[in-house]
């Protein structure tokens, strides 16, 4: 589910992924993340989830476009386990913004 966000969101941190011809994947969504930002250099599908494998029936992320989708980010900030990741697979670095909406 793609995310408008026209309001402002505080930026938790970011990490890329280098993703290549196999699902590659993001560290889990920190504690207060709600929205995950999600950037590329090239083509690339992903896929959202616990422990996701990215296919190419995946959503798209077009080169140099960037989208906004919500995220369940870690649900304890005592314990670093449970949020979602991010998978993708294509040739690119693909940046993952995490954002508390």
């Amino acid at each position: 589910m793609a995310y408008q966000n026209y309001i402002a969101s505080r930026i938790i941190t970011s990490e890329n992924i280098s993703s290549s011809g196999t699902s590659a994947k993001s560290g889990e969504a920190p504690f207060g993340c709600t929205i995950v930002r999600i950037g590329s250099s090239a083509p690339v599908n992903i896929v959202i989830g616990i422990a996701p494998t990215a296919t190419a029936a995946g959503t798209l992320i077009p080169a140099g476009e960037s989208a906004y989708f919500v995220i369940a980010g870690q649900p304890n900030p005592q314990v670093d386990a449970g949020g979602e990741q991010v998978a993708t697979i294509g040739t690119a670095t693909v940046n993952c913004t995490w954002l508390e909406g």
